[in-house]
């Protein structure tokens, strides 16, 4: 017999980057009028359009949001994040680690979802700005690079994290 009361949603597709150079991270500091993740900093990224793939739409993103050209063997990827509840609809989001060459970002510090913000990889966790939620759970692995992480996580209405559900393949 079927269950009832199966879970049904809505699901986006994303993806998030997190651009580096050196010991420093890239990130978005989105804007207070925007209606997801609002003055939260996370990575570079966005949804996942119809009939495009996670890795080009990884590299679209980068060029669009910060006028960075990478190519596949600049990109490694990071993990993949199933987010349920909280937001209007579920997302399946894959991260991307991208190295750039330089610090100068190609369209400025400024985007249409917010500012754009170097941060040393040491004090991302501690930078003082509110961060999305599922970054406590998997930044240090994106730093360390050993590990793929797949997590699938349960919000509550303000977007915090209450249950967890994690795996991890060494690479």
């Amino acid at each position: 017999m079927a269950d009832s009361k199966k879970y049904i949603r809505k699901v986006q597709t994303s993806v998030t980057n997190f651009l580096y150079c050196g010991n420093h991270y890239l990130f978005v500091h989105r804007d207070s009028h925007k209606w997801i993740d609002a003055n939260r900093l996370n990575g570079i990224g966005g949804r996942v359009e119809p009939g495009e793939n996670y890795l080009n739409a990884a590299i679209r993103e980068t060029e669009e949001e910060t006028g960075y050209k990478v190519t596949p063997s600049d990109i490694k990827l990071s993990g993949v994040i199933k987010l349920e509840g909280g937001y209007r609809e579920d997302w399946v989001m894959c991260f991307f680690k991208i190295e750039v060459s330089h610090k100068n970002i190609p369209r400025g510090n400024k985007t249409e979802d917010g500012d754009l913000i170097w941060i040393h990889k040491n004090k991302v966790l501690k930078s003082g700005y509110e961060l999305v939620d599922d970054l406590n759970y998997c930044f240090k692995d994106i730093v360390l690079g050993k590990e793929l992480f797949f997590i699938t996580a349960q919000l509550n209405d303000q977007q915090k994290i209450y249950k967890t559900n994690i795996a991890k393949l060494k690479i």
